[in-house]
């Protein structure tokens, strides 16, 4: 079997073992893309409204945490390249009260000593970013600044509200005129790379309910047991659709650092491959390559806001990538990895999925991406 049809066949059979409703993968080998292919449906579950029409190559997904790398971790290195900003610049008022002594590095390598999660949705009202803010910096640090690193959506809740009084503009708007706009990902009915800001109860026009892949269905009938805490703020909401799926970004308005981008998987690859060609504004090679330096906090895979390849084989790419590169993934079930040493030519590999629907705990992804990252490796 040739190493096309060994990876469209690995993601038809992901299809078929329900890991996911459906994905689009994009893997390019220099400057050829070799792969870009879409499987499934949109979406399965009757409360969507385009319920078993295929995916498409230009179907939008709810990016989640490729959120912090593409947008948030973007605008932070052209930030530093037009001197707005120093990574060694400490977290400034008021945030500062939630990671005393930590600097704009610590946040992005995940090291400021920020808890991992909070659920902040459960008592604050939607659309209230300054709440949630408000609820960061009142949140108890669990260790000093570049003592251990831990995963936090919290440090990258302050990245964003940073940039936002970095460039006098919010998140959304700096990122489409930044980003969005010099990439030529503004051309589209929508943009190929955005965020959807939300406004209560406003419905998603009837031109991207087909454009967009469904995340979760919010039915308590899909759960065992007790319902989950997330099922009550969505109470009215029968699924997120075009509304972003992470419960803080939600009530924070679809914009925040770590989630609440949108985008198509050609786009995604896009911005990654613009990274690797230092393509962006003022991000040369030598600050592409400080962005790509691995953390020294101990046990770290981290980098100035990507990951990298866990060196025991456990992460997403498995041992299928170089200890160079750099990535990462999104819990709605998307990811995308970027290796510049890789044999015959350095890859860019993006898969989106909405492994999330009809509910977040199908956590089928998990094996199927380390298998993604070996067939993408080969072709």
């Amino acid at each position: 079997m040739d190493p096309h049809t060994r990876l469209f066949s690995l993601l038809e059979e992901a299809v078929r073992d329900r890991t996911f409703p459906g994905c689009v993968a994009v893997v390019s080998r220099g400057d050829a893309v070799v792969y870009h292919e879409a499987h499934g449906t949109l979406g399965d579950h009757p409360s969507f409204v385009a319920a078993g029409e295929p995916a498409s190559r230009d179907t939008v997904y709810d990016l989640a945490s490729l959120t912090k790398v593409l947008a948030s971790t973007t605008l932070v290195a052209l930030a530093v390249a037009e001197g707005r900003v120093g990574l060694d610049e400490p977290v400034p008022a008021p945030w500062s009260r939630a990671c005393p002594g930590a600097t704009l590095a610590d946040l992005l390598e995940h090291c400021a000593g920020l808890a991992a999660h909070r659920e902040y949705f459960l008592d604050v009202a939607p659309f209230d970013a300054a709440a949630v803010l408000e609820r960061v910096c009142g949140t108890v640090r669990e260790a000093a600044p570049r003592q251990r690193a831990v995963y936090s959506d919290l440090g990258f809740m302050i990245v964003g509200a940073w940039l936002e009084r970095i460039f006098d503009a919010p998140l959304d708007a700096a990122f489409a005129d930044r980003v969005a706009y010099p990439l030529g990902f503004d051309a589209l009915p929508l943009p190929g790379l955005g965020f959807r800001r939300l406004q209560v109860d406003a419905a998603l026009p009837s031109a991207l309910e087909r454009r967009i892949a469904p995340t979760e269905v919010y039915d308590e009938a899909l759960h065992d047991g007790a319902p989950p805490s997330h099922l009550a703020v969505r109470k009215g909401r029968p699924l997120a659709h075009g509304a972003v799926h992470d419960d803080n970004a939600w009530v924070m308005g679809g914009v925040a650092g770590h989630a609440g981008l949108f985008g198509d998987a050609w786009s995604v690859h896009e911005l990654a491959r613009a990274w690797l060609q230092c393509n962006l504004g003022g991000i040369d090679a030598a600050l592409r390559d400080r962005f790509w330096t691995a953390s020294t906090v101990p046990g770290s895979t981290r980098r100035l806001g990507f990951d990298g390849a866990n060196p025991d084989g456990s992460g997403a790419t498995g041992t299928a990538l170089s200890p160079h590169a750099v990535g990462h993934t999104g819990f709605t079930g998307t990811s995308v990895w970027i290796d510049p040493a890789a044999p015959g030519g350095a890859r860019v590999m993006v898969l989106l999925s909405n492994r999330v629907h009809p509910v977040r705990s199908n956590d089928a992804i998990k094996a199927l991406r380390q298998r993604f990252h070996v067939a993408a490796m080969a072709l």
